[in-house]
């Protein structure tokens, strides 16, 4: 049986470029058409200003909220956030939790030299373990944590 005219792709193709070409006419339709300078102006002006020290900015600077460390985060809760992803299960060679045997070179090295690592991080773990927001002593519990054999 002898082919008349196009063939099957071709007519796919025409089709998928005339609706290809019939979605662009209908969002370029949907546009807003009163877009003025002004109007754009609006939309991409700075939600704030800066303002320098000793320049009268039109008002008083409330100032920066104070940062309670009171409320410091346990070991257990620092694990329990960011640690355990890695650590519960060894992945990516981490040291497992509470594995004597795994931890007993790093623990060599002192307390110190593991905070040292914990916070610009080793290998593939990321500078303070993901946890951008914990300070030196709650790192450290962290790593008690994890390096003590857990209570019976």
């Amino acid at each position: 049986m002898a082919s008349r005219g196009r063939s099957l792709p071709t007519y796919r193709s025409s089709i998928l470029a005339f609706l290809t070409v019939a979605a662009a006419g209908l969002a370029l339709a949907q546009a807003p058409a009163t877009d003025t300078v002004a109007d754009i102006e609006e939309r991409t002006r700075p939600f704030g200003q800066l303002c320098l020290k000793g320049q009268d900015c039109g008002g008083e600077i409330a100032p920066a909220a104070a940062v309670d460390n009171a409320a410091a985060r346990s070991g257990e809760e620092v694990y329990a956030a960011h640690c355990h992803i890695c650590h519960a299960t060894g992945l990516n060679d981490a040291p497992k939790f509470a594995d004597a045997e795994a931890w007993a070179p790093r623990l060599a090295q002192g307390a110190e030299e593991l905070l040292r690592i914990t916070k610009e991080g080793l290998n593939t773990m990321p500078p303070m373990g993901t946890c951008m927001s914990c300070t030196d002593a709650e790192l450290s519990s962290a790593i008690n944590y994890m390096t003590s054999p857990p209570e019976s």
